[in-house]
């Protein structure tokens, strides 16, 4: 009878990684893969009758699979027709909206390729700048598009700000807080934490801790409830992302929202004086409240929703009033 034979030492060590591997990949699945586009050649083929591009000819999608890049890193591919003679050639729009025109030689274009046996050899270097951009077909325009990465290990942004309501006035104790929001993202590569914040100026409005993973997008809402750091005048808003570990691009680290405007107490209209026209304009819409036809926020100074006597007494209190 034959002995059979049991695994011992380093054999035996990775038969069990094996399983427990197995089992892993049981569980969780398989994560979604996207090619990274750095020095080894990427296959891809394009067919403008399937509108699309695939890393092998029975793999075309509409629109193509997403190239991922560091900034500056070197992109090579190897470029196949699936639809031959049909002519191709691969560009990279960088445009935030692709207006599918290559522009040499900032935006990288291929020389024209229509071989499904013969590959076209292109090698190019991505841009310095992180983005969301679009590869295309110069000859098929946006009927030929894939997305292309350009992400930085690490790297955070503050993409957006907006306040709904962008005037205060001097020395008037607001009812319902100002909210300003703003936009955080990590276009990175990694998970980072690291602090979102909103300024007036140079007055902070309010900061958070957040958390994001890799290609995370989170809108934080900042309760604004008083303004009386400031003086009369206007203030440029911005959102803004501490730099975190490792972080060499940043520019995306602020970004400019609406101007801000302190009024002086009772001057309803803007006009750097308190008079008779700021009085009928509280009582011109005297009773109103907000999402009724005819009320006016200029008019609501303590920002309660409702134009009334409380109103009407701060600019009479200020009348005379010049900045």
């Amino acid at each position: 009878m034959q002995k059979l034979l049991r695994p011992h030492g380093l054999l035996q060590k990775t038969i069990v990684f094996l399983l427990i591997a197995s089992i892993l990949l049981q569980i969780h699945g398989i994560p979604p893969i996207i090619h990274q586009a750095r020095a080894a050649t990427i296959t891809l083929w394009g067919d403008f009758g399937l509108g699309g591009w695939g890393f092998t000819s029975s793999s075309i999608t509409d629109p193509g699979p997403t190239l991922t890049t560091t900034p500056g890193g070197t992109v090579s591919l190897s470029l196949f027709s699936h639809d031959p003679p049909t002519p191709h050639q691969f560009c990279v729009d960088y445009e935030q909206t692709p207006d599918f025109l290559c522009q040499t030689p900032t935006e990288p274009q291929s020389a024209q390729f229509s071989s499904s046996v013969t590959p076209r050899s292109f090698t190019f270097t991505a841009s310095t700048t992180p983005g969301n951009y679009t590869y295309f077909c110069v000859i098929h325009g946006s009927g030929m598009v894939g997305s292309f990465v350009v992400r930085a290990p690490h790297d955070v942004a503050a993409t957006g700000v907006t306040i709904d309501r962008g005037f205060a006035y001097n020395s008037v104790s607001i009812v319902s807080p100002i909210h300003v929001a703003v936009t955080a993202k990590n276009p990175g590569n990694s998970t980072e934490t690291f602090f979102v914040y909103a300024k007036a100026g140079a007055t902070l409005i309010g900061n958070v801790s957040v958390t994001l993973p890799a290609g995370g997008t989170k809108v934080v809402t900042f309760n604004w409830t008083s303004t009386s750091g400031l003086t009369q005048g206007s203030y440029i808003v911005t959102g803004n992302a501490t730099k975190v570990s490792g972080e060499a691009y940043f520019v995306n680290n602020q970004v400019t929202g609406p101007t801000f405007l302190q009024k002086i107490k009772g001057d309803v209209s803007g006009d750097c004086k308190v008079d008779i026209v700021d009085l009928a304009t509280v009582g011109s819409t005297f009773g109103k409240t907000q999402g009724t036809p005819g009320f006016n926020p200029n008019a609501d100074l303590n920002n309660d929703a409702t134009i009334n006597i409380v109103d009407l007494v701060i600019v009479a209190s200020s009348f005379g009033q010049v900045c």
